[in-house]
This record gives structure tokens, C-alpha cells and sequence, in this order.
């Protein structure tokens, strides 16, 4: 080939990829917000965000929708757009949101906390190091990622900033704390199923005798809030508890064994057809020899008893108590070390020649010395059990309350978002009751469960040292006005002047996106 050509060749390959360079380049910043470029791999995060979110909504308008289909999802439409055009909108409003984070919080001459940088780190090391493989190969950088990282800190302080206590909307600690009180029941209650042992729903009558056993447990725990007034109704209520999961653990018992004899009637029956059919001796036998065959046949099918069954757990058990129980017996028939160090002392007392009582003496009180400081120690051991001393936790009295969130139906736009804890009528009941009525146990009605609740003054909690923690005071901080925050930033996000890079949304495509 001579120079000519060669050169000729090199500017042709140079070309090529100059012009593939460009056509990157050209897609490298995906967006312009407020001016501001938002590199591909940032859009590419949120685009596939915004399709699992579709995808999700979707299934919940249409459970009959194959969401792996494409072609099928590409054909639907949601909140009045098609697919395709819903995510690379809710991708861009992502987008907008992360500028503008970044431009406030330079705007505000805030930095990163130490602890924030090094959350961030971990963070890094841990995420991108399992899924980097994914991430890269649908166009998120490693720089990208971190930069959706850090927004969410950086986002964090600001809204420290304006809502912190001492922040510049005027927050203070009372305020949180009344927020707190006002956003939160101490409360407890336990729930009684109205189903038996297998799982059924109970029949009126079954009900009924439901509804007896809680409104007897009612009247207890009326009794024991008049002689006791709070302790006295909490005690109650842990006796009441105690009290209510032995009859559940009954009815789970009762209900397994008779799983379990129809099984054995099953075997039973199967047996004695086959021995019919294959003899007819049996039916001659004397009363003695039928009784003792029918303690075989009954040996037999306990030992056929699956081996997983709760017959044959419940068998295994017994066999390992009396195992250990004779085992102890053989062990305490066995000499103690200080019986056989008394013998052995006495033989060679017996042995000695000279000064025999004396020795015999010795014996007998260091014996007894060892006896009785054996004897303390036991003692102190039962004494640490009865009383509970040297144990690693100490009961907590709190146990069976519950700390639940007052709703706010408002806070919601789909009603059947909300979630009621333990159930929407106990709720209810427990947002009702007023100052003059803690302490007092109600019922509840549901179709499947009665609830007994009661509720507490939760400002007897508000210390340091139980609910008042400093993680509780940055959770109300946060809840507080983080939701006004958050639409703010919708709003502005809504509002904000975006340049979309054309040839980059065509070429990131969401269902061209395979994060697994």
C-alpha cells in the first residue's frame, strides 16, 4: 500500500471515531435543569426508578397484566400518558429534583458533616461494589452513583437548616416534644381470634363465648385499675395475657390431637382390613391374647408415628424426660467426691497408728466444713433464680405496649394507602379515649377478632432513658414538616426551566434497561 493510501486510510479511521466520540459526547449529559447539566448516568438511575414505580402501578390497576411483557406494558397507559412518556416524565422530575438540591445547598454555603462523608463512603464501598457489574452495564458510572449518594445527604441538611431545632423557621425542643405527644398513642391491647384450632372462623356460638371471656377479662381489669389504678391494671392486663395464651395453646393442642387420632384411626382401620383378609384366627382368640394384641397393635402404631409429627415430638420429649430423669437417679446413686474423700481419708486414719482421734477429728470437721460450704452455694444459687439477681436483663415493664402514630387521612391521596395498627375500629377506639379514661380496658369488635385496648398517658415515658431518645428526637424532626419540604421541592421541580437532550431519551430507553 503506498503512503497515500495509508495516510488516506489513517484520516478515514480517525474519522470514524471522531464521529462515534461526538455521538457520545452528544449523550453524555442526558438534561439541562436551571442550566445546569445532570450527567446520562444520574437520568439512567432514575429512569429505571421511575419504571419500577410504573411497573408497580400498573399491576395494581390491572392484576391481570403480565408486567414482563413489554410489548403488553408498552400498550398501556397511566395517569392519562403512555408508558414510555409517564417514566422519562417522573425520570426528569427526579432529575430537577436532584439540581435543585445541589444548587441550594450551594446556595447556602452549606458542606457535608464529617459523619455524612463517611456514611457516604461505606455506602459507596459496599453498593458499588455489588452491583457495579449492573450499573455499568446500563450506563451508571461510578461518579454518577455517588452523586445520587451524596444528594440524599445533601438534602438532609438542608432540610436541618430551615427545620432543625434552631433552625431558621424557628423550631424548638418544645415544639418537637408537643409534636411527639400529639402524634403518638401509648397504648396496649391483645387480640382474640375469632377462629378454632384449625383455623375456622367460629360459628355464633363460638363468639359468644369469645365475647364472655373478654368482657370477663374487662371486668378484671376494671376491678384492678380501681384497687390499683395504672400498676394495677398493667399487672392485670400481663395476667390476662398469660391467661388467654394458655387457652389459645389448649385449643392448638386439642385440635392436634385429634388430627392426630383420626390418623391413627385411619392406620388402624387399614391394618385390621388386611388382617381380616389374610386370616380369620384372630377372631378366635381368647379375651387375653385380643387384649394383648390390641396393646401391640396400639405399641405398633406409635411406632409408626411420622417422625416429624407433633405426637412424635411430644413422644420423644417424654422419652428424653425420663431418660434424664434416670440418669440423675443413677447419678445420685453414684458416691459424691466428699462421701469418697471422707472413706478414703477414714481408711487411712484407720491405717495410722498414732494420734488416730485426732486425725478422725480432722476429718470430720473439714468434711462438714466442705458440706456446708457446698450447701451455701447451692442456696445462694436458688436464691439468684428466685430473685432474679445476676441475670443478664432485667423484665422490662413496657413489654406489651405499643407506641403507635396518629393517621392523618389528609397526609394521603389514596385512602387504601393507609394503614391502621392493629385495625381500623381498634384505632379508632384507642384515638378516642381522652386523658380521664387511660386505663380503662374497652372491646372491640372485628369480624375475625376481638380486641381488648387500653391506653396510657405517654408523657409518664418521656425521658431520656426510655422514649425521649435523641434517635426519637431526629425522627420527629424529620416527620414534622419533612412532607411540606418534600412538596415544596415537587413544586419547584414542576416549575423548573428543563432542556431534555433529545437524542440522549431516545437513545435510554427504560425497557432497554436490565438491572438484575
Amino acid at each position: 500500500m503506498s503512503i497515500f493510501k495509508k495516510a488516506a486510510a489513517f484520516l478515514t479511521a480517525v474519522g470514524v471515531a471522531c464521529s462515534a466520540a461526538a455521538c457520545g459526547y452528544n449523550t453524555i449529559n442526558a438534561l439541562k435543569v436551571e442550566g445546569m447539566d445532570v450527567p446520562a448516568g444520574v437520568y439512567i438511575y432514575y429512569l429505571n426508578a421511575a419504571k419500577s414505580t410504573a411497573m408497580s402501578k400498573l399491576a395494581e390497576e390491572n392484576p391481570d397484566l403480565d408486567t414482563s411483557d413489554d410489548n403488553a406494558v408498552k400498550a398501556s397507559t397511566l395517569e392519562g400518558k403512555d408508558i414510555t412518556t409517564w417514566i422519562q416524565d417522573e425520570a426528569t422530575k427526579s432529575c430537577a429534583r436532584y439540581v435543585l438540591v445541589e444548587k441550594d445547598f450551594s446556595d447556602l454555603g452549606l458542606e457535608l458533616t464529617e459523619e455524612s462523608k463517611s456514611t457516604i463512603d461505606t455506602m459507596m464501598s459496599y453498593y458499588w461494589e455489588n452491583s457495579r457489574e449492573s450499573m455499568e452495564k446500563n450506563g451508571v458510572s461510578e461518579a454518577s452513583f455517588r452523586k445520587i449518594v451524596t444528594s440524599s445527604y445533601k438534602s438532609e441538611q438542608i432540610y436541618e437548616h430551615y427545620y432543625g431545632i434552631g433552625g431558621t423557621e424557628g423550631v424548638t425542643e418544645d415544639d418537637v416534644r408537643n409534636y411527639y405527644l400529639d402524634n403518638n398513642i401509648r397504648c396496649e391491647y391483645l387480640a382474640m381470634n375469632l377462629k378454632d384450632g384449625e383455623g375456622n372462623l367460629l360459628k355464633s356460638d363460638g363468639k359468644k363465648e369469645i365475647m364472655a371471656m373478654a368482657e370477663d377479662y374487662q371486668k378484671s381489669a376494671e376491678a384492678a385499675l380501681k384497687s390499683g389504678g395504672i400498676d394495677g391494671v398493667k399487672a392485670e392486663m400481663d395476667a390476662i395475657r398469660q391467661d388467654y395464651q394458655t387457652y389459645v395453646d389448649a385449643l392448638t393442642a386439642a385440635a392436634e390431637e385429634e388430627t392426630t387420632e383420626e390418623t391413627a384411626g385411619e392406620t388402624t382401620g387399614a391394618e385390621t382390613t388386611t388382617a381380616k383378609e389374610t386370616t380369620t384366627a384372630k377372631e378366635t382368640t381368647t379375651e387375653k391374647a385380643d387384649t394383648t394384641e390390641k396393646a401391640e397393635t396400639a405399641q405398633t402404631e406409635i411406632d409408626e408415628v411420622p417422625a416429624d409429627s407433633p405426637l412424635a415430638e411430644a413422644m420423644t420429649a417424654a422419652e428424653d424426660e425420663t431418660e434424664t430423669t434416670a440418669e440423675e437417679t443413677t447419678d445420685a446413686a453414684e458416691p459424691t467426691e466428699a462421701e469418697e474423700t471422707t472413706e478414703e481419708t477414714a481408711e487411712k486414719t484407720e491405717e495410722t497408728t498414732d494420734g488416730t482421734e485426732e486425725a478422725s477429728g480432722d476429718t470430720e470437721e473439714t468434711t462438714s466444713e466442705e458440706t456446708k460450704e457446698s450447701s451455701d452455694d447451692d442456696t445462694d444459687s436458688l436464691d439468684a433464680l428466685t430473685t432474679g439477681e445476676d441475670t443478664e436483663e432485667a423484665t422490662d415493664p413496657f413489654a406489651n405496649e405499643q407506641i403507635i402514630s396518629v393517621v392523618h387521612p389528609e397526609d394521603y391521596d389514596d385512602p387504601e394507602d393507609i394503614s391502621y395498627t392493629p385495625s381500623e375500629n381498634a384505632y379508632n377506639k384507642l384515638a378516642g379515649i381522652e386523658a380521664k379514661d387511660y386505663g380503662k380496658v374497652y372491646i372491640v369488635e372485628d369480624d375475625e377478632v376481638y380486641y381488648l385496648v387500653v391506653r396510657y398517658d405517654i408523657e409518664e415515658r418521656m425521658s431520656e432513658d426510655d422514649l425521649w431518645t435523641e434517635s426519637t428526637i431526629d425522627n420527629t424532626v424529620y416527620q414534622m414538616n419533612n412532607k411540606k419540604f418534600q412538596d415544596d421541592l415537587d413544586s419547584r421541580a414542576d416549575a423548573a426551566n428543563v432542556q431534555r437532550n433529545t437524542a440522549a431519551y431516545k437513545r435510554y430507553d427504560p425497557f432497554k434497561l436490565n438491572f438484575e
